[in-house]
């Protein structure tokens, strides 16, 4: 009979701390401090052109503050996170509305065309990309996480060759 109180007294014991184990925390979006997540086709409906698409299947979208002008619909972006190559990278894109982007490094980019192109951080070993397409959005490239200059660019590139300086 003692060994059954004792089995009951441990259960009642160790049920509360199991229930205050800790979980395993839910993964954090790559867009979490970018702007709004919410589901592709809401943030496609709530902003005011028809932005790129890096990839097919983003692994999530958001939408973001405005890059220059008030805080209105008409002036917000669009983020998409994607995957390639086992890198999750972002693209972010917005309405212009006659911001600047002189705050960047110019970049050169040897033979691509594409307009005014910046580096995010040096220009001799880019974190990113930002640039300005011929039909009046600002765009910009970057890992989530490291990734060198050389494969920043790479895929910079492998973008502008699908259309996204246009």
């Amino acid at each position: 009979m003692r060994p059954l109180v004792l089995t009951a007294f441990l259960l009642l014991v160790a049920a509360p701390a199991a229930a205050e184990a800790p979980t395993t925390p839910a993964p954090v979006s790559p867009l979490a401090h970018h702007g709004f997540i919410t589901d592709r086709n809401t943030a496609e409906h709530a902003i005011a052109f028809t932005p790129f698409l890096p990839d097919p299947d983003p692994v999530a979208v958001a939408l973001e503050p405005a890059f220059h002008g008030d805080q209105l619909s008409k002036n917000e972006g669009i983020a998409y996170a994607y995957v390639r190559h086992g890198r999750t990278w972002i693209v972010s894109e917005w309405p212009r509305n006659g911001g600047s982007l002189d705050a960047w490094a110019p970049l050169d980019v040897g033979g691509v065309t594409c307009g005014e192109v910046h580096a995010i951080g040096k220009s001799t070993a880019p974190r990113g990309v930002v640039w300005a397409t011929p039909h009046g959005l600002v765009m910009s490239l970057v890992p989530d996480g490291y990734a060198d200059g050389r494969t920043v660019l790479g895929e910079w590139r492998r973008l502008a060759r699908r259309g996204a300086c246009r």
